[in-house]
């Protein structure tokens, strides 16, 4: 073999090797397609946990095991390669509940469906649905990076998904429920993202964190946990909390840690209702968002509460720790043009966002503004009713705005918008420079629900002109002065009542975490009146697609690998 072939020779090799070390996960609407050279598995029932864990440890990196029947039972699987387990048939495997013996060599004495260790890492699991009834995690994931959990059931366990002193973990799209405990539990994590997952009937909360930075929640649907939708504890930094609906929580969201830099934002916190037997005592339940005793941040690294939709909350919409000092939030609508309405805690400094109607080229439109009347282009899905000349139509707020049927501009129009539970009427004009202000004629407290199920498809129109109202308050104009619940200059809502409460709670204690463990030591403040009960909010779902770009990786390789190539073939070309 002369040097110029054995060249050649060498180059394609590098191309292989090249082109074979790419691998990737393709997501799309749930479904995973593992881009991968390694060696494919099949895993049938006929096997016991023992065999399976040997395939598992004779596997080189890279390899997928594809879970094919129906039901596996006590299964505890210990992953310490990069692997690929995925089913196509949303296979059901049963987690044991006893420690494994691969589990009890490594010194793990916890019992699991799955778990990920650091040698792990790259790892994904997709596609299986894991009853753990009897054991302590359905998945756990210790110490590792760069594993991706996506689209599988938890049903159970201690906790369902435990990750913990790890790092860009991705858990989306997962249906989690059941836990004695908590439904997601991080501890000690950074630069992960936990979206799209639906997380419900769990005993404790919905997702706990301790000690996280630069994480993202993002568009979770979170329901009927005993404790709150969304717990923070011990420390969190540069975390952002977005497009969560958070409902029928004993609260919706709690912030009970040392914030830096966190933002909370565009989420739906609704229909959180009160428990005088919640470990948390009574008067700590029923709130939309709800700061802790531990709850600390100040200067210019303080956390931002703006752009969530608080409403029907059984106590307050949002409600502070007794002892806190005042806390400002940002632009949030409480589902109340009334300043003296809002059902915000008095030791929360609350701006006051208003509700508008209008009409852009023929069409009813709806529109947020904020607490200097501009209108708002970000923020939380959610949904109202609107009756117009009495046909009663579903209004989906889409970024602050609905646009909800067309109107004839010669007929006067009788417009009513459902703010809360009940019904104010608003005179509608041209969005030419003058926009509807409701009037004070509250006219019924109707029963009816605030709105169906399902992603909301509402759409927003494009406003031609300037539109300069105000919202309306439950007094005409709003555009005059608020109650100002502190010294401080601006318009901010006050709580509708100062009656102190004749609910009773168990305990005044706050849930604190340490580990794996939820423990109260805070003591209870001045019970204020409880809120009125409405009916349940059906969730409202954004989504986001996540994009793999690995074919735009090996055509960039093939791409350069072809021009040494062709550049090597030329060069004595060149010589000569």
């Amino acid at each position: 073999m002369d040097k110029k072939a054995f060249n050649l020779f060498f180059i394609s090799l590098l191309l292989l090797f090249l082109v074979s070390a790419v691998s990737a996960v393709d997501i799309q609407d749930g479904n995973v397609t593992i881009l991968s050279d390694g060696s494919n598995h099949v895993i049938t029932s006929d096997l016991s946990n023992d065999d399976i864990q040997s395939q598992f440890g004779n596997a080189n990196d890279g390899d997928t095991f594809e879970f094919t029947d129906k039901e596996y039972r006590d299964i505890s699987l210990v992953v310490d390669k990069k692997l690929n387990i995925i089913s196509k048939k949303s296979s059901v495997v049963y987690a044991s509940d006893e420690v494994s013996d691969r589990a009890r060599n490594m010194g793990i004495d916890k019992t699991f469906g799955f778990y990920f260790t650091s040698n792990a890492a790259g790892s994904v699991l997709s596609g299986i649905t894991i009853i753990a009834s009897n054991s302590d995690y359905g998945i756990e994931v210790d110490n590792s990076k760069n594993i991706k959990i996506i689209n599988n059931k938890v049903i159970g366990g201690g906790n369902g998904v435990l990750i913990k002193n790890s790092d860009k973990i991705t858990l989306s799209e997962n249906d989690i429920s059941k836990a004695k405990q908590n439904g997601v539990q991080l501890q000690n994590v950074k630069n992960s993202l936990i979206e799209k997952n639906y997380i419900s009937y769990n005993k404790k909360s919905g997702i706990e964190t301790s000690n996280i930075a630069y994480c993202k929640i993002l568009n979770n649907t979170i329901h009927h946990n005993d404790l709150n939708g969304i717990s923070t504890f011990n420390k969190s930094s540069n975390t952002l909390m977005s497009g969560n609906n958070v409902y029928e929580n004993s609260n919706g969201i709690y912030i009970n840690s040392t914030s830096t830099n966190d933002v909370v934002k565009s989420n739906s916190m609704t229909h959180n209702r009160k428990d005088p037997r919640s470990s948390m005592g009574g008067f700590e339940t029923g709130n939309g968002l709800l700061f802790g005793a531990g709850f600390k941040s100040s200067g210019n690294t303080i956390l931002k509460v703006e752009y969530n939709y608080l409403a029907h909350n059984e106590f307050f919409q949002a409600k502070n720790y007794w002892e806190n000092p005042n806390y400002e939030l940002g632009q949030n609508w409480y589902n109340s043009n009334d300043p003296t309405n809002t059902f915000v805690c008095p030791r929360l400094l609350a701006s006051l966002m208003t509700l508008d109607t209008f009409s852009v080229s023929n069409t009813l439109t709806l529109q947020l503004r904020d607490s200097s009347g501009k209108a708002v282009n970000e923020f939380a899905t959610f949904q109202t009713n609107v009756e117009v000349d009495g046909n009663v139509y579903t209004a989906n707020f889409v970024n602050g705005r609905a646009s909800v049927t067309q109107l004839d501009p010669n007929v006067n129009h009788d417009v009513r918008v459902q703010i809360a539970d009940e019904y104010y009427k608003y005179d509608v004009k041209d969005a030419s420079g003058e926009t509807g202000d409701a009037k004070d004629s509250k006219t019924s407290t109707s029963d009816a629900d605030a709105g169906s199920s399902g992603s909301s498809a509402g759409g927003t129109s494009e406003v031609q002109g300037n539109s300069n109202s105000q919202g309306a308050s439950n007094g005409g104009d709003s555009s005059g002065s608020h109650i100002a619940n502190s010294d401080k200059s601006g318009n901010y809502g006050t709580n509708s009542s100062d009656i102190p409460s004749q609910d009773t709670s168990d305990n005044g204690n706050d849930a604190l975490s340490n580990g794996d463990l939820n423990a109260g030591d805070s003591g209870s403040g001045d019970a204020m009146d409880e809120g009125k009960a409405y009916e349940i909010v059906p969730p409202v779902t954004t989504s986001k697609e996540l994009t793999n770009t690995s074919g735009l990786v090996v055509l960039s390789i093939l791409s350069i690998m072809g021009m040494l190539i062709y550049g090597y073939w030329r060069k004595d070309e060149f010589e000569q």
